[in-house]
């Protein structure tokens, strides 16, 4: 059986005097502290990886405590159970001690490639404008939990509850990746209770109709509509289409497949650049039809009225609702996808895959997302005709 290491004290440490050759005092597992001729003392920790005795230095006593050097063979005993050969993690320390600055530019220039210029400059904003002024300069070794704290609290005293959330989830991926590149060793992000920093709020819903006796006076109103015809086609298509809004206003002429029946939103337009496929059924080709007889020598299905160049107004389709009598905690232009996927889901047998996929929703999980590349169009052109049929026979 092995002798049982008696642990140092400060006591023991302060009255080892030197000899005239160097000398241990053993603390157990693997540390010791080497007390040298000259009278200086320095810690060493001793061990074995893949099989070879090793030894790092830990820095010299008393400017490295008993107590930080127990923490640093915890901490380096740890990177050998995971695999990582301690020696080499504190070459790579000194070698470059990067800030959460250098790593964040460096995050941003590797998932440039796959995502939107507007995704980026979102994530990026998160960061500017709420974690950069209290960890952006700093190593990125010397960012602590209590850094991590001072930035969510800012940000809960200003009540925003979906930026804190999207800058928390930045922040993990921040300190993920720089734990990957082994640039730091722990992610001070994860061990936080996300709850427990983020304000918990009230899940508020797009308002949407999900009855057919309400459905039936919406489709009747927009049927009698008073206003600009381009904005009563927009509100027919907003039922029929289920696009979020600025997808619809932002509809392009040269997206349109006639021969297919079906509108190609281009990846550069969707937030994670795939394509987009919406089937278009009888009733939407007859009203494309007759929008193309107004708006057709237009790059856009929806013109700006005010501004040439640009699509319509965000806000055209919701005032054109409250013109209609429908208020803000009634119907919405966002919640025409809610009445299509509440009745879907409910009235109709297609699968809830192909309803989401309309809806241009990821579904599944990471891994079965990258094996499961199909866009189940088959179904989704029979879903929207169901769809259309099922308004008209309101």
């Amino acid at each position: 059986m092995a002798r049982a290491v008696q642990p140092l004290s400060n006591t023991k440490i302060n009255s080892a005097k030197p000899k005239e050759k160097s000398y241990k005092l053993s603390d157990g597992y693997g540390l010791y502290l080497e007390v040298m001729p000259n009278g200086s003392k320095l810690w060493r920790l001793k061990y074995k990886f893949e099989g070879k005795e090793k030894r790092i230095s830990l820095g010299a006593y008393p400017d490295v405590t008993l107590k930080q050097s127990r923490s640093l063979r915890e901490k380096y005993r740890q990177l050998i159970a995971e695999g990582i050969d301690p020696s080499d993690s504190k070459k790579q320390s000194k070698k470059k001690k990067i800030t959460v600055d250098e790593i964040v530019d460096e995050l941003f220039e590797q998932i440039a490639p796959g995502v939107t210029q507007r995704y980026l400059k979102k994530l990026r904003g998160y960061y500017e404008n709420h974690a950069k002024p209290y960890i952006g300069k700093l190593s990125a070794e010397k960012v602590t939990s209590r850094h991590i704290i001072e930035i969510m609290n800012s940000i809960a005293q200003k009540d925003l509850y979906e930026t804190a959330k999207k800058t928390f989830q930045l922040l993990e991926r921040i300190f993920r990746y720089a734990v990957t590149k082994q640039y730091i060793i722990n992610n001070v992000v994860t061990a936080l209770d996300k709850d427990m920093l983020l304000k918990k709020k009230q899940v508020r819903h797009h308002p949407a109709i999900i009855n057919d006796k309400e459905l039936k006076i919406l489709i009747e109103a927009i049927a009698q509509y008073q206003g600009e015809f381009t904005t009563r086609i927009a509100l027919k298509l907003s039922l029929y289409l289920a696009l979020r809004p600025k997808e619809l206003r932002c509809l392009e002429w040269s997206w349109i497949d006639w021969n297919a029946n079906i509108i190609r939103i281009p990846k550069e337009k969707m937030k994670m650049r795939e394509e987009h496929l919406i089937p278009i059924s009888n009733q939407v080709i007859q009203l494309l039809k007759e929008l193309e007889e107004i708006t057709g020598k237009d790059r856009f299905l929806f013109p700006n009225t005010v501004y040439k160049g640009r699509c319509m107004s965000e806000n055209t389709v919701n005032v054109a609702l409250r013109r209609m009598g429908f208020d803000r905690e009634e119907m919405t232009a966002h919640g025409f996808r809610t009445t299509f996927s509440t009745i879907a889901h409910e009235k109709s047998n297609f699968s809830h895959e192909s309803i989401e996929k309309q809806l241009a929703h990821t579904v599944g999980s990471t891994v079965s997302q990258a094996y499961n590349r199909s866009n189940l169009l088959d179904e989704r052109r029979q879903l929207m005709q169901w769809w259309a049929d099922y308004l008209k026979n309101l």
